[in-house]
């Protein structure tokens, strides 16, 4: 019988992005668990003993690209025959490994509509990024903050961090939010806050960042024209909550 691979055909699969810096991951466990959950969604058990070999295989993958590498760890099912109910008899894993770019300019971003209502993030689905292609595809960039219902929600591959009155807060996870590595380590460490944030907040914060596991955290310089002065200054109580040994990368 005809069989699909089951990612391909009906996106069924999660995969988590980190960086590897000299054979380290930084929050590990939380990838891990994140990628366990999102899997456990599709009814499948990513069992200790393959989630310890994928682990020591995105090292080894790392290690031949870079002392400083980025690396996307995809896990769907295998072939099976057609039909959306149909079964994989196991879980494919497969890594891709590039050398983590140098350049860590601030981003310029302007804001966009969410043009379609936000769906729950606990994991990273597969399928939830081909409506986000969609969008930046049609928009020509990725440098993007999203706004749905006067809501912000998060940029196009990383979670939001607003600065204002000398506190820095980040959308409530849920709906067309993911919950970031990056950002629940500064969520426990006390320096981000987490609330609803009204769009009207980009109007008047004096300061922006972006944060996920490739770049750590990366200040804004500007949103719509407008300079944010107080990011890159604003920004070292975030950077100084992670070791030394990625600080020095930000």
């Amino acid at each position: 019988m005809e069989t699909v691979e089951r990612g391909l055909a009906y996106a069924e699969g999660c995969f988590e992005t980190f960086r590897v810096v000299r054979g380290e991951v930084f929050a590990w466990d939380a990838h891990a668990a994140r990628l366990c959950r999102g899997l456990a969604a599709w009814g499948y058990d990513l069992t200790p003993a393959m989630l310890s070999e994928v682990y020591q295989r995105c090292l080894a993958r790392a290690a031949a690209v870079a002392d400083d590498a980025l690396v996307r760890l995809t896990v769907s099912p295998g072939p099976s025959p057609w039909g959306i109910l149909r079964r994989a008899g196991n879980l494919v894993a497969r890594v891709q490994a590039m050398s983590m770019p140098a350049g860590r300019e601030p981003f310029h971003l302007r804001r966009a509509h969410w043009p379609w209502p936000p769906l729950p993030r606990e994991a990273k689905y597969l399928a939830d990024y081909a409506r986000l292609g969609m969008v930046l595809h049609r928009l020509g960039t990725q440098d993007l903050v999203f706004i749905h219902q006067e809501t912000v929600l998060s940029a196009a591959v990383a979670n939001v961090l607003i600065y204002r009155d000398g506190q820095w807060w980040t959308p409530t996870s849920g709906a067309g939010v993911l919950p970031g590595v990056v950002r629940a380590h500064l969520l426990t460490s006390g320096v981000v806050r987490e609330a609803v944030c009204p769009a009207a907040w980009l109007d008047d914060c004096e300061g922006m960042a972006l944060a996920n596991s490739g770049m750590f955290v990366r200040p804004v310089a500007t949103l719509d024209g407008r300079n944010l002065p107080a990011s890159l200054e604003a920004s070292a109580v975030l950077r100084a909550t992670f070791p030394p040994s990625i600080g020095r990368l930000m």
